[in-house]
């Protein structure tokens, strides 16, 4: 009797089991499906309408100031220097004696003249001085125009064109511009970076040869946006950007390229001509999330 009973109350309490079990389960998926909708819940943001404007990046890099035209004038027969009219720090004109040698049983004697105008930078020859072949007479320089030199990254080269416009501050505070008319076609193998060469106007030759200067280079135009900094984020791969809405109201990041920052924003790449970008609630919201969305329109920039 009493094992009846006993198998009585244990089939009784496998029941309620069951049905907990069976209740909990329920639960647990009305529980899940409540959080799975709760995914789908509307997320309330604001976005500006931006339209784009045109804006180049400035790319900066440390330089320094080279002469056009540089040449150490070398002797092209071995002889004895016979000749030397003019002076270090005199401007000559190209064709001018800068040496001249005597070559014994020679009734004509070598003459070593300035292959293009400029001052004579170095002239340490004196006049009874042997010179043989190759041996230096003078170092001629021309300083107009001035080269402003600098060294582009890999990644920024290709904003550069030839006549892109240029800025540079010489370490004495002075500023320059001028174009750029040279863009190396490899990079130094060492720094990864491409000599850039830019051409200043010097014809009143106050710029000196090896300043060094700080540069700016306008990059070429593309479609940029003004946005504040504080709307940047990172997606999961650490790209930086910005989050937008689609034209059916889905969150999008949208990877971006800072272009310029200034003390009312910054001018951001990468968004297209036109974009929706979320300025309240973008910690709030996840890729592909269809929102409410409270639309306003940026200010003239």
């Amino acid at each position: 009797m009493k094992i009846k009973q006993t198998y009585k109350t244990a089939s009784i309490l496998a029941s309620f089991l069951v049905i907990w079990m069976v209740s909990g389960s329920l639960v647990e998926e009305e529980n899940f499906e409540k959080k799975d909708s709760s995914l789908d819940t509307l997320s309330s943001v604001t976005i500006i309408n931006s339209q784009a404007k045109n804006k180049s990046k400035i790319l900066k890099s440390s330089g320094f100031t080279e002469a056009d035209k540089f040449v150490q004038v070398r002797a092209e027969v071995s002889g004895r220097l016979i000749a030397r009219p003019a002076q270090q720090g005199d401007y000559v004109e190209e064709g001018d004696l800068i040496c001249q040698l005597y070559i014994a049983g020679r009734e004509a004697y070598p003459k070593i003249v300035a292959p293009f105008s400029g001052y004579l930078e170095t002239l340490r020859v004196e006049e009874g001085d042997f010179l043989n072949t190759g041996a230096v007479c003078a170092a001629l320089i021309d300083p107009d125009p001035m080269l402003l030199v600098a060294d582009i990254a890999e990644k920024d080269i290709a904003q550069v064109q030839l006549g892109s416009e240029a800025t540079a501050k010489l370490i004495s505070g002075r500023l320059i511009t001028g174009e750029v008319t040279f863009i190396a076609s490899s990079a130094d193998k060492n720094t990864r970076t491409f000599r850039v060469e830019i051409s200043v106007d010097n014809k009143d030759r106050s710029i000196r040869d090896g300043v060094s200067a700080e540069i700016y280079i306008k990059g070429k135009e593309e479609p940029a946006h003004k946005i504040s900094p504080a709307i940047l984020s990172l997606n999961d791969q650490g790209k930086l950007g910005v989050r937008t809405v689609t034209v059916d109201n889905r969150v999008e990041f949208k990877e971006i390229n800072i272009l310029e920052d200034t003390n009312s924003g910054m001018w951001v790449s990468g968004l297209g001509e036109e974009a929706r970008i979320i300025t309240l609630g973008q910690e709030y919201v996840f890729q592909g999330q269809t929102v409410n969305v409270k639309e306003t329109f940026s200010p003239d920039a």
